[in-house]
């Protein structure tokens, strides 16, 4: 695949604008969370003053500097979801805020200095970059993205065996997916990446809005993006709307005891809305950073 250098700069332009925004709403400290910090010693002209520790300063008297330590760097895989179910949303569609929190993940974990891996996946590996760092290779997973097309229905728990071969180091796996699958299935895959010693996040991707049926309208027609056939129903009809909501809520439930289940086995998943994906995502991999949740 060449290297279409304009959508990927634009991309990548979205990206840190993003991250700086993120940032100025001090919803997270960015800068806080990329440090680790060693001993203490003498002040020595020509030290940052930024590593000064003015507390222990002013206890000893003179200027401290606390020494920064070499962060260790990791291996981390971005497994984002390309099902035809992910094109679907309210206003943008799922896949289009995949791709973002996708990038944003990736342009900070090179950017740490770890070696970066994606999979976009459907019933299978549809693309793979392997684990690699720096701005050339950050571009060749931004290439990826700006060239996914969503595609297939959804089969993570063949995709993590196709994708367990080329991971050849413990790593942290970041899923990010609508978790449109059996649930028995996802399961098995999680608890496959976990006992071969990942540790694994999965952002289960939603549209809140998406389940609303419309208030201007008797008849519509979809076309399911699973079974490709053509549907009409009648919104108004009381009985279909009854029977409609009471299927969501049950299927909610049924979601929300799954993902308990999960977290109880120390598979770590969030239910985050389409609107909060990227802020969320870039949290947790910065709270996974500070908490020593990446492996090596």
């Amino acid at each position: 695949m060449s290297l279409d250098i304009n959508r990927v700069r634009a991309l990548e332009k979205i990206v840190k604008l993003k991250i700086i925004d993120l940032s100025r709403q001090k919803i997270v400290s960015i800068r806080s969370v990329n440090t680790e910090w060693g001993d203490l010693r003498d002040y020595v002209l020509g030290d940052d003053v930024r590593f000064i520790d003015w507390k222990a300063s002013a206890r000893k008297g003179k200027l401290m500097v606390r020494e920064r330590i070499e962060e260790r760097k990791h291996y981390i895989l971005i497994m984002l979801d390309v099902s035809e179910s992910m094109k679907m949303g309210s206003r943008i569609s799922k896949l289009r805020h995949g791709i973002f929190a996708s990038a944003a993940l990736a342009y900070l974990a090179i950017k740490d200095g770890n070696k970066v891996s994606l999979a976009t996946f459907s019933s299978f590996i549809n693309e793979f970059v392997p684990f690699g760092k720096g701005k050339k290779h950050l571009y060749a997973i931004f290439n990826v993205l700006v060239n996914v097309k969503p595609c297939g229905g959804t089969d993570i728990e063949y995709s993590v065996w196709r994708i367990l071969p080329r991971i050849k180091f413990r790593s942290l796996i970041m899923i990010i997916t609508d978790m449109i699958s059996e649930l028995d299935s996802l399961k098995k895959a999680f608890k496959i990446l976990a006992l071969n010693g990942h540790k694994v996040i999965v952002f289960h991707i939603y549209d809140p809005e998406m389940y609303k049926l419309p208030e201007h309208a008797d008849l519509i027609t979809f076309k399911d993006p699973l079974t490709g056939k053509n549907i009409t129903l009648n919104v108004k009809d009381p009985l279909f709307k009854a029977t409609y909501y009471a299927l969501v809520h049950a299927e909610k439930k049924k979601r929300k005891e799954f993902i308990k289940k999960c977290r109880a086995t120390g598979i770590d998943i969030l239910s985050i809305k389409t609107t909060e994906l990227v802020e969320k995502a870039i949290l947790k991999y910065l709270i996974a950073k500070k908490r020593g949740l990446l492996l090596k």
